[in-house]
């Protein structure tokens, strides 16, 4: 069995929780591959958040990364952020992908699901949107292009609030 298959399985077959709108979501932290900085999810309460599970094998990734990246210019980072996870086996396939496509909003890599397994992660991408408080708001399956302005609605209305 391909390794990537037997991970998939073994995340689903792990998974016994996957986090639903208005619940609190699990926490995580690291240090980021495109700027060394250590972050922590809860560090950025107050902030409508969007995290965002990616990896470079994916095709709608390489459409995903640069909207969310042009999407998060013309927000503004003062109430907003984007936090991405590569789920790359390889954390250097990550980092080859952001050489290629780079990115300002941190990247944190998730090479064992330490991350991604307690978020239900089954498909890539797949991001969250969470309010100020922690609390998710939607999940988007997938990305194709388009996607971002019903995303950034979603993003301009939590800040409105």
């Amino acid at each position: 069995m391909h390794f990537k298959s037997l991970i998939s399985l073994c995340l689903t077959l792990l998974l016994v929780h996957s986090v639903h709108a208005q619940e609190a979501t699990p926490s995580f932290s690291g240090t980021t591959l495109n700027t060394g900085q250590q972050i922590d999810l809860d560090g950025f309460k107050g902030k409508v958040v969007l995290v965002d599970f990616w990896a470079s094998w994916c095709p709608p990734c390489l459409a995903s990364l640069p909207a969310y990246n042009k999407m998060r210019q013309e927000i503004g980072t003062s109430d907003f952020e984007i936090i991405a996870i590569n789920v790359d086996e390889d954390t250097e396939d990550g980092l080859k992908f952001l050489e290629k496509h780079p990115v300002d909003y941190p990247v944190l890599a998730d090479p064992t699901g330490q991350i991604g397994i307690p978020w239900g992660i089954r498909t890539l991408p797949r991001s969250f949107l969470l309010d100020r408080d922690g609390k998710l708001i939607t999940t988007y399956k997938s990305f194709k292009k388009g996607d971002e302005v019903k995303i950034q609605q979603q993003i301009t209305a939590l800040l409105e609030q």
